[in-house]
C-alpha cells in the first residue's frame, strides 16, 4: 500500500527524533540556549523544540504538523512560500501570529540540511517584540530630540566642569561661528567669553543650585565678531558625566533696541526737564518767591514721596508737578503777589484762583502723570476747609496730599513779601497739631521723619 503524505511525515518525524544526536548540525542546534527551532518539510512542522512551541503559545504536539505559513501573519505568507521555493537560506524578520492571536516579531535563521535524501529546513526562531518595540520607542525619541533641538531658535550647548564642549545642536555651533556641529564639538566654551570671571560665577552658581538664572554675556566667535547672548544653564549627567546645560539666543539686537529706547527716553526727560524749568521759571521776574519756593517743595515732595515708597516714574512726576504748582500765579497781578502787607478779601479770592489757573496752563500738556489735576487739589484739605473744592479725606488724590505738606512747611518757613520767615519748628508743630484734620496723618509723619534726619532746603 502506498503511503499517504501524513503518513510519510510521521516516519521521517521518528527518524529524525531516532537520530537526532547523531546529526552534528541539529546537535549543536539543541544547544543554543533560549531560541526555538523547528525542522520543516515542504513547509510542515515536523520537529520542534518546546521553546518554539512557547513562542508562539502553543503546545509541543500542537503545533507540530501546522504548515509554516500558518504561523506568519497574512502579508507574510508570500514571503515564506518565497523561501521554501527557492530555498533560500539567511537571517530574516518576521511577523508571526500566537495562537491568542497577538502579533509578534521574530527574527528567523534558516539552515537548509540534508537527511537522507531529503532536504530539511531548520528555522531558528527568536521573539524580538518587545527589543524592537523599544528600538523603535528609542528611535523615534531620537529623532523628536533631533528634531527638537536642530528646530529650536537657541542655541543648546553642554560643556563639562571646565567648560569644554560636549554636545552641541547647530543653532549653538552656528552661534559661535562654526558651519558644523562636529567642528565646535571638543572647544573651550572661555575662549568665546569676553568677560570670563563672570561666566566662571555663573557656572558655580549652576553647580551649586543645579540651575541658574538668565544672564547676558558678551562673546566673540571663532571669526572675531562680538555680539552679546543671554544664557541660562542647568546641572546634568551627561554620557554618565556631570556636566551642564546651556541654553542660550543671541540678544544683540534687543539689546541695542533696549539701549536706544533708554537713550531716547533719557532724552525725552532731559527735554521735559528742560521745558518744566522754562516754564517754571517764567515766573522768576513776575514773583522770584514763588519760582524759589517751588524749587523747595520739589526737593522735599521727593524725599517725601520715597519714604512713603514712591520709585521711578512716580518720583519724577512728584518732582514735576512740585516745579510746576504755582505755575498758575502767573495770571496773578503782580502788585498783588509783592504786597508786603495784609491781603484784603478780592486780593485773596484772586491767590485762591491759581490752582484752576496752573491747571488750565499744563492740562493740554501730554505728562505721563496726572499734573493737572494734582496742581488743583494742592491747596484741599482733608476737613473740606480747603479750595478750589472743597475735597475731603480720600477724594484728594495722594500726590495733592504730599504737595500739601511739602507746600506748607516751605512757606511757613520761608521770607514772604507781606511777612518774615518764621521759625522751622512752627512750621513743623503746624502739620503736627493738623495731622488728620488738614494734613495726611502719614504724610506728616514721614515728614517729621525726614527733618529729624536732618534735611534742609539749602542747595535750592
Amino acid at each position: 500500500m502506498k503511503k499517504n503524505n501524513k503518513d510519510e511525515l510521521e516516519i521521517l518525524r521518528k527518524e529524525i527524533e531516532k537520530g537526532f544526536l547523531n546529526n552534528e548540525i541539529l546537535k549543536n542546534i539543541c544547544l543554543m540556549i533560549g531560541e526555538g527551532f523547528s525542522i520543516n518539510y515542504r513547509g510542515e512542522i515536523i520537529y520542534c523544540n518546546e521553546k518554539y512551541a512557547e513562542i508562539f503559545g502553543y503546545e509541543k504536539n500542537e503545533i507540530i504538523g501546522k504548515k509554516i505559513w500558518d504561523l506568519c501573519s497574512e502579508s507574510e505568507k508570500n514571503f515564506w512560500l518565497e523561501i521554501l521555493k527557492e530555498e533560500k537560506e539567511g537571517e530574516f524578520e518576521t511577523r508571526c501570529t500566537r495562537k491568542d492571536g497577538l502579533e509578534i516579531i521574530l527574527k528567523v535563521k534558516v539552515k537548509n540540511i540534508k537527511y537522507k535524501d531529503k532536504t530539511l529546513r531548520v528555522a531558528i526562531v527568536r521573539d524580538i517584540t518587545e527589543e524592537k518595540v523599544s528600538f523603535l520607542k528609542i528611535k523615534e525619541s531620537e529623532e523628536k530630540y533631533k528634531i527638537l533641538t536642530e528646530t529650536l531658535l537657541d542655541g543648546i550647548v553642554v560643556i563639562d566642569k571646565e567648560g569644554w564642549v560636549l554636545f552641541s545642536n547647530f543653532i549653538g555651533a552656528n552661534l559661535f561661528g562654526y558651519d558644523k556641529v562636529e567642528n565646535f564639538i571638543g572647544k573651550n566654551l572661555f575662549d568665546f567669553i569676553i568677560n570670563k570671571e563672570e561666566f566662571e560665577q555663573n557656572l558655580k552658581l549652576v553647580n551649586k543650585n543645579k540651575s541658574g538664572y538668565f544672564i547676558e554675556h558678551e562673546i566673540r566667535d571663532s571669526k572675531g565678531a562680538r555680539f552679546f547672548i543671554e544664557t541660562i544653564g542647568k546641572k546634568i549627567n551627561f554620557i554618565n558625566e556631570e556636566g551642564i546645560l546651556l541654553c542660550f539666543r543671541d540678544v544683540t539686537e534687543r539689546k541695542m533696541m533696549i539701549e536706544n529706547l533708554r537713550e531716547a527716553i533719557n532724552s525725552t526727560k532731559r527735554m521735559l526737564n528742560q521745558a518744566v524749568m522754562a516754564l517754571s521759571e517764567t515766573l522768576t521776574q513776575r514773583d522770584p518767591y514763588t519760582f524759589n519756593h517751588q524749587k523747595r517743595v520739589a526737593k522735599l515732595s521727593v524725599e517725601i514721596a520715597k519714604e512713603l515708597g514712591f520709585s521711578g516714574s512716580l518720583i519724577e512726576g512728584m518732582k514735576i508737578v512740585s516745579l510746576l504748582h504755582d505755575i498758575g500765579k502767573i495770571y496773578i497781578p503782580t502788585d498783588i503777589l509783592a504786597k508786603p502787607g495784609k491781603l484784603n478779601n478780592i486780593e485773596w479770592d484772586f491767590i485762591k484762583m491759581h490752582p484752576e489757573y496752573g491747571a488750565n496752563i499744563v492740562k493740554n500738556i501730554e505728562f505721563p502723570w496726572d499734573i493737572a489735576k494734582i496742581i488743583i487739589q494742592h491747596h484741599e484739605r482733608l476737613n473740606g476747609s480747603g479750595y478750589p473744592f472743597g475735597l475731603k479725606g480720600e477724594e484728594i488724590i495722594l500726590e495733592s496730599r504730599i504737595l500739601s505738606v511739602a507746600d506748607v512747611v516751605e512757606a511757613m518757613s520761608s521770607h514772604r513779601p507781606y511777612r518774615p520767615k518764621l521759625l522751622l519748628e512752627r512750621a513743623l508743630e503746624e502739620i503736627k497739631n493738623n495731622s488728620n484734620i488738614l494734613y495726611d496723618g502719614e504724610v506728616v509723619k514721614k515728614t517729621l521723619k525726614i527733618f529729624k534726619r536732618g534735611f534742609t532746603f539749602e542747595d535750592c
